[in-house]
């Protein structure tokens, strides 16, 4: 089971609390876009994702995360904005709001990283996506070794990526775009996935060049697991559900990547 945070005290937060902007007029190269939106439809995505951008007027840090998660579902502007945007999503009491999430890392900057997955014989040198006898986990049907790789503990191939690993965000991306909605048509072959994924990671991630020449991503990411008894996050119980929310600290940009399986 992942770790889920509730609550950091190494540094208090804003007295007033954190305050939020939406900024309906962002914009992203994925989700929205002429060349992406039909393939996010086509893997059963369709108004049950919502991509969003706000801004929050305080400094965020990785040690005032919870407090501000915590305002950011309690904010009246951001429960409004979030409500036309995600059907599933609900806050009731604000108040009795408490956000459990789980920290993701986003060390792993280069698509390389999923080489792994033809390495372990999941894809074929073509890029053909090899398939499988489907079975059926918690849901979701299991039709190829890519989704045996993520999802199937008890298989070999699981092995393939550490369970560090599994808590990269590239690797999270590739994952959600693999197993798509309940009306997903996958694809046979594994560029198309690449190549969404790519674009997701950069609208959703900030990043710089070090002077070493490194790239060094300076956002920080939540996946967002409850709400508390202040909201209902999901439209229904399902390992396909995420909810992220990712602080860009020099913008001051939170950017929401969402979807609720129904």
């Amino acid at each position: 089971m992942p770790l889920l945070i509730e609550e950091l005290n190494e540094e208090a937060p804003p007295e007033e609390g954190f305050k939020f902007h939406w900024l309906p007029d962002a914009r992203f190269g994925s989700f929205g876009s002429e060349k992406v939106q039909p393939l996010l439809d086509k893997w059963g995505f369709g108004r049950d994702m919502a991509m969003l951008t706000f801004r929050v007027e305080q400094p965020v840090t990785p040690d005032t995360l919870q407090a501000m998660l915590d305002d950011f579902f309690k904010s009246r502007s951001v429960i409004g904005a979030l409500g036309q945007a995600t059907p599933g999503l609900r806050v009731f009491s604000p108040d009795k709001v408490r956000v459990q999430w789980e920290r993701i890392s986003t060390k792993t900057v280069s698509m390389s990283f999923l080489n792994k997955f033809e390495e372990c014989g999941a894809i074929g040198k073509s890029g053909h996506i090899r398939g499988r006898i489907e079975e059926d986990f918690e849901g979701v049907p299991i039709v190829n070794l890519i989704r045996e790789v993520i999802l199937c503990e008890e298989s070999e191939l699981y092995d393939a990526f550490s369970e560090q690993e599994r808590k990269e965000f590239l690797f999270r991306i590739f994952s959600h775009l693999i197993f798509g909605g309940a009306q997903n048509q996958w694809e046979d072959h594994v560029e198309e996935y690449f190549r969404v994924t790519k674009e997701v990671y950069k609208d959703l991630l900030s990043v710089r060049r070090t002077d070493t020449g490194d790239v060094e991503v300076l956002s920080h990411v939540a996946s967002v697991r409850s709400l508390g008894a202040g909201g209902q996050l999901f439209p229904k119980e399902s390992p396909l559900n995420f909810c992220y929310v990712i602080v860009d600290p020099l913008m001051r940009h939170i950017r929401v990547w969402y979807f609720g399986y129904r």
